[in-house]
């Protein structure tokens, strides 16, 4: 079992920069956006934080496990979500001082909602987290629908066990793959210089020995992008979308959203949108994390143009069908939706078959002239 990847030091709680930033703002909106839709079916629903750390920065900014429970706690449709069940957040943490600080914040949120429970717990992540999967197996039982948010201090996170929880269904990962000394450590197992130590501690990762063969890029993105596909592999996820976290001009972590549902994905990637409106799947160090953009970035339309036109020149296309391919693609149904009408508005395109007004939800069959 890999050991969960250390304690965050005392300099990651004093600096909160607009990696931090960005982490947190897809936290509270993709769980905006799915305690609700989650909740409408089942009645106990399960966030866990891996490496739950202080609760608070030393600056005051909020850490994970309470910027996710204050989405809850604040969130307009919290007595629609606890009325039939309860919400269960468990915080994880292997530092005793930096629980300590994070009980003293919760206890602060005393006393919770009905429906809300919160449960605290000292020791390796995921040896806990292993030995409540041993449980649910032995007992053929299954989990709660869970997000389970992995971000140790150190690349170790263990490729097995990611797999065993997504095998329940209804789970979604949403893990930090510290990127620039993973693909260093990859870097010494091409060259040989890898000691049996570290090359253990990639096989853990990885679930066996592909990374050697199946993540070797000319680029550290092309690295990166390869090791998102092949950690969604081996977790066993349908739907694997993540963003680079960017220091000094280089990826300094990735975090990496994985699912088994359409809706899973689909909010995912608005949550990116998002976070990042110029398209480019990059968050940047360099950028003020207290400033608010007056003139929003624009994305490129151009890709995604060229996209919309590739694939009508196979042959008439429903408006909905492209929604359906986009969903493998960064851009969202919205951008569709704007080349559509303006290669209609341009003539480019004719639609036929549809009733009513020209829209998505007509779906019209769309021709290029």
């Amino acid at each position: 079992m890999a050991k969960s990847g250390g304690t965050k030091k005392k300099a990651y709680w004093e600096e909160y920069s607009n990696l931090q930033r960005v982490k947190h703002d897809l936290i509270q909106d993709y769980l905006g956006g799915w305690f609700p839709k989650i909740t409408k079916w089942n009645g106990r629903v399960v966030y866990i934080d891996t490496h739950a750390g202080r609760g608070t920065h030393l600056k005051g900014e909020l850490g994970s496990p309470l910027v996710a429970l204050d989405t809850l706690l604040n969130h307009r449709a919290l007595e629609m979500v606890t009325s039939g069940g309860e919400v269960v957040f468990t915080f994880i943490e292997h530092n005793a001082e930096n629980l300590a600080a994070l009980e003293s914040e919760l206890k602060a949120k005393e006393p919770l909602p009905k429906g809300v429970k919160v449960y605290p717990h000292e020791g390796d992540s995921f040896e806990l987290i292993d030995s409540w999967v041993s449980e649910l197996e032995a007992e053929n039982k299954s989990l709660a629908p869970s997000f389970v948010f992995c971000d140790p201090f150190g690349f170790s996170v263990p490729g097995e066990l990611l797999h065993r929880l997504m095998k329940f269904n209804r789970v979604e990962l949403f893990v930090n793959i510290i990127w620039r000394e993973l693909d260093m450590a990859m870097a010494q197992g091409r060259n040989g210089t890898i000691k049996d130590g570290m090359r253990q501690t990639l096989d853990l990762i990885f679930n066996g020995h592909d990374w050697l063969n199946e993540i070797d890029g000319e680029t550290s993105d092309e690295r990166a992008d390869q090791c998102a596909n092949l950690f969604r592999e081996i977790v066993g996820a349908r739907w694997g979308t993540f963003i680079r976290m960017v220091d000094n001009g280089r990826t300094r972590y990735f975090l990496l959203h994985l699912t088994n549902h359409e809706a899973g994905r689909d909010l995912m990637k608005n949550c990116i949108w998002s976070a990042c409106p110029d398209g480019g799947y990059y968050a940047r160090k360099s950028d003020d994390p207290k400033q608010q953009h007056l003139i929003m970035p624009e994305p490129d339309m151009g890709p995604i143009e060229d996209w919309v036109r590739f694939q009508l020149v196979q042959g008439p296309r429903r408006w909905k069908e492209l929604h359906e391919l986009v969903r493998e693609e960064v851009w969202l149904e919205k951008h569709v939706n704007e080349i559509v009408r303006g290669l209609r508005k341009d003539g480019s395109i004719v639609a036929e078959d549809y009733e009513g007004r020209f829209s998505a939800s007509a779906n019209p069959r769309l021709r290029l002239v």
